[in-house]
C-alpha cells in the first residue's frame, strides 16, 4: 500500500475551498503552500485552511525561479510571504508550529543553494520527515536539503498549457499507482511506498476539466493510497 503525504502548490485561489472541503470529507491530510502576492485578496481562505487543520508552508511572494534572482531577492521572496503567513495563522488562531518553504519550480537557487539552504536552517524552518521516501531521484537529489521538495508530481498542472491531457495525466497517475500495468483490479497497488506528492490549486486546471481534483484525488483513493499526515524534521 501507498503512503502518501499530499502537498498542494500555489493557494490561494478561488477553487481552493471546495479543495478543501474535498479534503475534510474525505479525511485527507493536506500541506498547503501559499504564494504571498496572492495572499492578501486570499486571507479568508488562508484562514478557512488553517482552521480545517491544514499546515500552510511558504512558496515564495511572485513565484520566481530562484536561480534568476540574487541573493538577497531571494531572501525578500521568502520574508515578505512569511510576515503574511504569520498574520493568516493569527487570524485562524492557530498556532504555527511547523514552518515550512517549497521553491517555486523545486528552483533551489542554483549557484546560490547551499547559501539559502543555510538561511532556512538558520530561520527555523523544517522539512517534511522523508526517511522513509524510497525514490532513487528524491534520495540522491533532495535527501539533505531543507526545503519541501517531492518524490511524485502528479503534473497536472500541465493540463492548461496543452503540455498534457487529463487522459495523459490519468495515465501517468494510474502507472504509478498499480505499476506500468495500471491493472485497477490488482489486490496489490504497486509496491510498496512512502511519497510526498505534489499537486496544484489551480483555477485554470478548472476550467479546463472541472473537478479535476476530484477525479485525481478519487483515483488515489480508490487505489486504497493511505494519505497520511505529514511528520516534520527540525533542524539546529
Amino acid at each position: 500500500m501507498k503512503q502518501v503525504v499530499l502537498t498542494i502548490d500555489d493557494i490561494p485561489q478561488k477553487i481552493t475551498p471546495k479543495m478543501i472541503d474535498y479534503l475534510t470529507e474525505n479525511g485527507i491530510p493536506a500541506v498547503m503552500f501559499a504564494v504571498g502576492e496572492k495572499i492578501e485578496e486570499g486571507m479568508d481562505t488562508l484562514v478557512y485552511a488553517l482552521q480545517k487543520g491544514i499546515i500552510i508552508g511558504n512558496h515564495s511572494f511572485t513565484h520566481p525561479a530562484f536561480s534568476s534572482l540574487s541573493f538577497e531577492e531571494c531572501v525578500e521572496e521568502i520574508e515578505k510571504t512569511d510576515l503574511l503567513l504569520e498574520k493568516a495563522y493569527k487570524l485562524a488562531g492557530v498556532p504555527r508550529i511547523y514552518k515550512a518553504f517549497r521553491f517555486p519550480y523545486i528552483d533551489k537557487g542554483g549557484d546560490k543553494k547551499e547559501k539559502l539552504q543555510e538561511y532556512l536552517k538558520a530561520n527555523g524552518y523544517m522539512k517534511i520527515y522523508d526517511n522513509d521516501v524510497t525514490d532513487e531521484n528524491y534520495i540522491e537529489t533532495h535527501k539533505n536539503d531543507l526545503d519541501v521538495a517531492c518524490s511524485f508530481d502528479i503534473q497536472e498542472y500541465n493540463i492548461p498549457n496543452g503540455l498534457m491531457t487529463i487522459d495523459d495525466v490519468m495515465k501517468h497517475l494510474k502507472d504509478y499507482l498499480y505499476g506500468n500495468t495500471a491493472d485497477q483490479t490488482a489486490d496489490q497497488n504497486g509496491s510498496d511506498s512512502f511519497d510526498i506528492v505534489l499537486f496544484h490549486s489551480h483555477d485554470d486546471t478548472e476550467r479546463v476539466v472541472p473537478d479535476y481534483y476530484k477525479l485525481i484525488l478519487g483515483e488515489m483513493l480508490k487505489a486504497k493510497a493511505k494519505f497520511v499526515s505529514a511528520k516534520w524534521q527540525k533542524f539546529s
